[in-house]
């Protein structure tokens, strides 16, 4: 008869103390980028300032569930906007799929829905060369994480008059 033990090949002590150390460790750098601000929200800005229409976007860079999600554009022309009937702006619309959408500000006199994109008409502003718009949204909770790309135009006779591209990486 054959006596089993529970046991046997067990040692006084603990193996494995190297994976101990590096689990330790990733926690610490883990909690260390959290401190310093590398996992939290950031924003970066993009702008083509190469005709008559200036465009510049400030974009969420990184963001995660929940958080804020703000998008702000300011459209510039040399000229003014004297004799300008709308200022046309498209968005590519499957960025929209992931944030919940609160509202521009100011709004849009008119959206339309074009194939891959969304193109908004703002009532130009009274005086100056610069309209300021900017978009109150958050990070849909419970997404998944990964990155999207937007381009954002503006449109002068439905001919692209600026345009950028920004990327957003969404955390876990």
């Amino acid at each position: 008869m054959t006596q089993d033990s529970t046991l046997e090949g067990l040692t006084d002590r603990p193996s494995g103390r190297r994976s101990h150390r590096l689990a330790v460790t990733g926690l610490v750098l883990l909690v260390l980028a959290g401190v310093l601000g590398l996992l939290g929200p950031r924003t970066g800005q993009v702008e083509d300032t190469t005709g008559p229409w200036d465009l510049r976007v400030t974009y969420p860079s990184v963001t995660r569930a929940g958080v804020p999600t703000p998008l702000h554009l300011t459209v510039t022309r040399e000229a003014g906007f004297e004799g300008v009937e709308a200022v046309r702006v498209a968005l590519c619309d499957d960025w929209f799929d992931h944030v919940d959408f609160q509202s521009w500000y100011p709004t849009p006199a008119a959206e339309t829905g074009l194939p891959g994109r969304l193109v908004y008409d703002f009532d130009p502003p009274p005086t100056g060369r610069t309209l300021e718009v900017s978009l109150d949204a958050h990070e849909q909770p419970g997404g998944l994480a990964g990155r999207r790309t937007c381009e954002v135009e503006v449109l002068l006779d439905d001919v692209v008059a600026a345009s950028v591209s920004f990327s957003t990486w969404r955390l876990p």
